[in-house]
């Protein structure tokens, strides 16, 4: 099926494709307003060394011992990876969301960072709310981690300390969400309307079909030929030919050979009667037709007139 034909079967079936198109715009902008739009947000925080554990390397390196950014080691990277899994546990979502804080939030490394850095992503439909949970989640990471420290019977000198490094930035709007919504409701209504239409038209066609060729056979000829037995061609709705051939005749055997007589069989017998019979049958013929002429007699002669034979005449001779 080519473009030309799913347009004309589009165009011929607008009665349904129409409505459906409307009810699919329809449902998209109603989707759109009525789905609230969510927005994000993120803040930053990182670990840093303990206070004992500062001024002993600006001991060994002569630097100075109160500034604790100077200082970052790969054990503070591996505390930031164990606190941010810390505050993704079910535990903690359930007790944040117990405090107020009932949006999603992802915690995690920062990308391409060479120190302990944590990000703090946020999502919510309420901007002035979405800014206060930021601030609480990250308040609750350095609470959090204090109090694992706490929990391990660390001294305060040699705890490591959580600083912010991003405030809660300003919220922006997340439309890819929203945007799926809108096109589930409407592209898969429009999607179910064209699907309608092409089945109606198949059912249609097929209908028509069948009609034309009930129409075009004779009532009492067999379905698929004519009543001489031979092909018949049907003009299809859509302008193409519909042939159907006559049904195929069972083969015909070929008649046995026939069996050769003998030469017997052509022949005729005829017996011939014997010569003495044939005789006596000439002779008693000329006798009987002698009878039939009564003027006539037979004269005999001596044998010494003719030579002792006798010879048949007949009187006048």
């Amino acid at each position: 099926m080519d473009l030309g034909e799913i347009l004309r079967v589009l165009r011929n079936r607008w009665l349904i494709v129409v409505p459906m198109l409307v009810l699919a715009v329809g449902l998209g902008i109603g989707a759109f307003i009525m789905v609230p739009t969510t927005y994000s947000t993120y803040t930053m925080v990182s670990l840093l060394s303990a206070p004992a554990a500062t001024k002993a390397s600006a001991t060994q390196t002569g630097q100075g011992q109160d500034n604790p950014f100077l200082y970052f080691n790969g054990s503070l990277v591996a505390t930031a990876d164990f606190l941010g899994r810390r505050l993704q546990s079910t535990d903690t979502v359930l007790e944040l969301k117990s405090k107020g804080l009932t949006e999603k939030y992802e915690v995690a490394l920062a990308e391409n960072a060479q120190g302990p850095f944590l990000t703090l992503t946020l999502k919510g439909t309420d901007k002035p709310h979405l800014l206060a949970s930021a601030a609480q989640l990250a308040a609750y990471a350095g609470t959090t981690l204090d109090l694992m420290q706490q929990q391990n019977g660390v001294a305060d000198k040699d705890r490591i300390k959580l600083t912010q490094v991003i405030p809660p930035q300003t919220p922006k709007v997340e439309t890819k969400e929203k945007l799926k919504l809108v096109i589930v409701a409407g592209g898969g209504t429009a999607a179910i309307g064209f699907i309608l239409a092409f089945v109606v038209e198949s059912v249609s066609r097929s209908r028509r079909r069948k009609a034309a060729l009930a129409e075009a056979e004779p009532a009492d000829a067999p379905i698929g030929t004519a009543a001489s037995g031979t092909a018949t061609a049907t003009p299809d709705i859509e302008g193409t030919m519909v042939i159907q051939l006559p049904p195929v005749s069972p083969p015909v055997r070929p008649l046995p050979p026939k069996e050769k007589t003998s030469d017997a069989e052509k022949t005729q017998r005829i017996q011939v009667p014997p010569r003495q019979a044939a005789a006596t049958n000439q002779a008693t013929s000329q006798k009987e037709s002698q009878q039939r002429r009564p003027g006539l007699s037979t004269t005999y002669q001596s044998n010494g007139e003719r030579g002792g034979q006798n010879v048949n005449r007949v009187n006048g001779s």
